[in-house]
Parts: structure tokens; sequence; C-alpha cells
């Protein structure tokens, strides 16, 4: 018989005869994590060196009076590329930034992107599913924040090593090196001892940008879609207004981290939060009417290290197709899930 070696197949992603969800083919945790690392590894490339530099300039800075003339600014500039150990530093950073987004940003947007790419949303009206958008998050985020613990630990430990005496050190290599000597020495729940600022924070942080960038980017699309607005214009603003929300909720919570380490104790070395991290958070969020702007003490510093790689890794995260859901209802969660009562 003609073709008689071709075999009917059962396409699941075109039928209605689905027994279990499936997410498609191009929404793998595979594919959605070489996005994420996408995202995150051009971040780091843009401004771990940016901030290396700076960094580097401010410390000739403290030995030699500011350039006024631009001879002065090139001899200048060029001391600083030959300070000590400035290009190996900058490959640990680097490095290790690269290591650590794609561990910690790369696995929370491909699973963002694995869970809420499964659910359906029309193309040409607003989703009525308001509430999709935080389930997505918290279904998302809630498993996966603690991937920047032991990264956050091992660059503390590296950095907290070098200003001990040469005879107390550990003698860390790069933060990488710790990272991987911690668990060996200390033990592998030392990489999350303390772990609870950071954890929280970043929850905070991470459902709330996305629930509320995915919740206006589904609602306002007419905005591009219809009266034909730049969607970059569109999205900048949205960007913004997410990620200001995201991190005015999430910082706070990192910051508990300085207030029971660092602040200075009561009389007689008493800590006001028994040196607990949840008894910090607790109390700050009992006195935040009257104390709340003094909690973002040292916000620029944190959007300076990470926030403005969070910024961009998010930018190119959208490029990438890891805020839009999928068009097809018979690929999608909701055929499956009670929920899609609630769907349009």
């Amino acid at each position: 018989m003609l073709f008689s070696e071709v075999q009917p197949t059962l396409n699941l992603y075109n039928c209605f005869i689905v027994p279990v969800w499936k997410a498609p083919i191009y929404n793998s945790p595979k594919q959605n994590f070489k996005r994420g690392m996408y995202a995150m590894s051009t971040a780091t490339l843009l401004i771990e060196p940016l901030n290396h530099f700076t960094n580097h300039v401010k410390i000739l800075n403290q030995f030699y009076e500011w350039p006024k003339t631009r001879s002065e600014y090139n001899i200048f500039f060029k001391e600083v590329f030959r300070l000590p150990e400035f290009w190996p530093e900058l490959a640990k950073k680097i490095s290790f930034g690269l290591l650590a987004g794609g561990a910690d940003v790369g696995v929370k947007l491909a699973a963002w992107q694995w869970i809420y790419g499964g659910t359906y949303s029309p193309q040409d009206y607003a989703d009525s599913n308001t509430f999709k958008h935080l389930t997505c998050a918290i279904v998302a985020f809630a498993p996966t924040c603690m991937t920047g613990i032991p990264f956050e630990n091992a660059r503390r430990a590296y950095f907290a090593d070098r200003t001990w005496p040469v005879e107390l050190r550990r003698g860390y290599s790069s933060p990488l090196n710790a990272l991987l000597r911690i668990p060996f020495e200390e033990g592998p729940s030392y990489l999350f001892k303390g772990g609870f600022p950071i954890y929280t924070s970043s929850f905070l942080f991470w459902t709330t940008f996305c629930t509320v960038y995915s919740f206006n980017k589904n609602k306002f699309f007419f905005l591009w879609v219809y009266n034909d607005f730049n969607y970059d214009f569109i999205k900048a603003g949205n960007m913004a207004l997410s990620f200001g929300i995201a991190s005015f909720l999430g910082y706070p919570l990192y910051f508990t981290r300085e207030m029971v380490d660092l602040w200075p104790k009561e009389r007689g070395g008493h800590c006001t939060w028994n040196n607990s991290y949840r008894n910090c958070a607790k109390w700050m969020i009992e006195n935040m009417d009257q104390l709340y702007f003094n909690f973002m003490t040292g916000y620029t510093r944190w959007l300076k290290r990470v926030g403005i790689q969070y910024f961009i890794a998010l930018w190119m995260a959208d490029n990438l197709g890891m805020f839009s859901n999928c068009n097809e209802a018979w690929a999608s969660l909701e055929y499956q899930s009670p929920i899609s009562s609630e769907s349009t």
C-alpha cells in the first residue's frame, strides 16, 4: 500500500482529548531556563564590569585628587586599570555572577514561564481571570526563592574572610571557591544559614513584580494593539511601576539582616530582636507606619549591586516572551482546572 509506512499519530496539542496537562514544546523547563540565562547573563556582563570599575575609581580617588584636565583624566583612568588585582577580581566577579544568575534568576524565570506560560489568555481582549497572575507567581516562586541563599552566603563569606588577620583566614580565593569549599568544611547547611531575609525579600520582590507586570500587560494590551502606542514606551512605564512597587516591598525584609547583625545593641549587649530575623521582620511590620522609610536605608546600594541587573534581565525576559502565555486553549492549564470557569 502506498505510504503504508506513515502511521497516524495523536497530537496532544491539536486535539481536545487531553488526558493530562502538558506544556507546549516551546514552554519546556529547559527552554525557559536557557531564555532566563540569556537575560540574566546579559545583565551581568553589562553591570558587573561597570560596578567593578566605579568601585576601583573610588579606591584610587582616596589617594589621589579627582582629575581636572583631559590629560589628568587619561592618566587617572589608566591607573585604575593598573590597580593590583583589578583584572583577576573582575574575572572572579563575572564568573560568579554568571553562575549565580543562572542558578538563581534563571531558575526563577524558568519556573515562572513554565507555570504562567501554561495558562491561556485570548488574543483580542483582556483576560477576565484576575487571580491567575498572583496564583502563578506564588506557585512559581515559593519553591525557587531559596536558590539565591547559597550564593549570597558564599559571596559574603569570601569578602568577610579577607577582613580577618592572615592567620585566621580560611583562604578563599574567590566567591566560587568559597561556594565549593563551604559544604565540605562547614557543612551544607551553612550555605543556607540566615536565609530568612534573603528568601522573604526575594519572594516578595519576584511575586509582586511578575503579578503586577503581567496583570498590567494583559489589561492594557489595547494601547499597542489597537491604539498604536509604541510597545517599548508602554513597557518602560509598566516595568518601572512594577519594579518600584516590588523593590519597595521586598527590600525592607532584606534590610532585616543588617538590622540584626550590624545595628548597635541595647545596653548590656542585648539585641532588641533576640538575634532573630523573624522577630525583626515582625517588629518592622508593626512599626512601618512611622519608620518605613528608615527601612529603605541602603536601597540605592542594593539597586546598584543587583537591582539594575534585575531590571535589565526582566526587560530582556519580556523580549524573549517570558511574560506571555499561550493562546491555544487546549494547551492550557485551565482546560483541566476548575478555574476555567473564571477564564475567557
